[in-house]
């Protein structure tokens, strides 16, 4: 339901376009950085699609990016962050209480929000990057 928080268990992803994306394949802070304009980055809640694999939930946030109309890019990446490990390290290491919230559109059910930080917070964007090893990487076309 529409701001419910998500399990501490579940995962959400995130898309990072190319210029997010390091050489090495990783993403950059900056794929998780606010916007001036933004209150929270956008997610996909990925137990929301219940796929039984991360590969097959990952297609399914692929087909809603494309249906939304979106265009990925053949470097684009997307990242898998677990909501549990993610709020931990941000407070742990930073002192500051992430919201992980579901965040439904008409179009995408799966569409959720990280937010509790200030768009000019460039530490909680270099700590979420910390999170995300090459295993939680997917290409953003298939």
């Amino acid at each position: 339901m529409e701001g419910d928080p998500l399990p501490d268990d579940d995962h959400v992803a995130r898309y990072c376009k190319p210029s997010s994306v390091g050489a090495n394949g990783l993403p950059l802070a900056s794929a998780f950085q606010l916007r001036a304009s933004e209150s929270s980055l956008s997610v996909n809640w990925l137990e929301a699609l219940g796929a039984a694999s991360t590969d097959a939930v990952v297609d399914r946030v692929r087909a809603l990016f494309v249906a939304r109309g979106f265009g990925l890019r053949a470097n684009g990446r997307f990242a898998v962050l677990n909501v549990g490990a993610a709020k931990a390290a941000v407070r742990e290491e930073l002192g500051l209480s992430l919201r992980i919230e579901h965040d439904p559109l008409f179009d995408d059910p799966s569409h959720a929000a990280i937010s509790g930080f200030p768009a000019d917070n460039l530490a909680v964007a270099v700590e979420l990057t910390t999170l995300v090893s090459r295993e939680d990487t997917y290409p953003a076309i298939a």
